[in-house]
């Protein structure tokens, strides 16, 4: 894992983790893996969320782990379009201002350029489905998120990285 400091993030993957398995989700061995952090490391348990993006060249599939008590700011995207795909838990999904919630099973569409957030009180696990995916394209309201940059938001993990984490859970 990269930047300090590397307990906050680690402890927040390994909780992650332990989510997928208790859900007896199959883990990718083969992912980049992002831990976005929208408001600092230390406060990823209530901001951000873990995304395990699997790309093919023509869409992008990322798997999303939010643990209870979890939120994702509000933002759109420019460029690709997206859908949510719920596995595990309940998710409330904001989108223009109204909320949705959708239960495992069920399936959201966002359109370009709409905003939309989401959150879980409980902890949730679902696929984002998606035209493309393109690195950083996701535009934020809040303009403090807004005004820090991409690299300031997230936590990377290489493939192999990611693998060495699976193997060792």
């Amino acid at each position: 894992m990269q930047t300090t400091p590397p307990d906050t993030v680690k402890a927040y993957v390994d909780k992650c983790i332990g989510i997928l398995k208790a859900s007896h989700i199959v883990l990718p061995k083969n992912a980049n893996v992002n831990i976005y952090h929208h408001c600092g490391r230390d406060e990823l348990l209530r901001t951000g969320a873990m995304f395990i993006n699997i790309v093919n060249r023509d869409y992008c599939k990322s798997m999303v782990v939010m643990t209870a008590g979890q939120a994702y700011p509000n933002h759109y995207h420019r460029i690709k379009t997206e859908s949510f795909y719920v596995l595990v838990g309940e998710l409330k999904v904001v989108i223009d201002g109204t909320v949705y919630t959708a239960l495992p099973g069920e399936l959201l569409h966002i359109e370009r350029g709409q905003d939309h957030s989401f959150y879980t009180d409980g902890g949730a696990v679902f696929e984002e489905i998606s035209t493309m995916y393109v690195p950083n394209d996701s535009v934020y309201t809040d303009e403090k998120i807004a005004d820090t940059s991409y690299s300031q938001r997230r936590t990377t993990l290489t493939a192999q990285q990611w693998k060495e984490i699976i193997d060792n859970a």
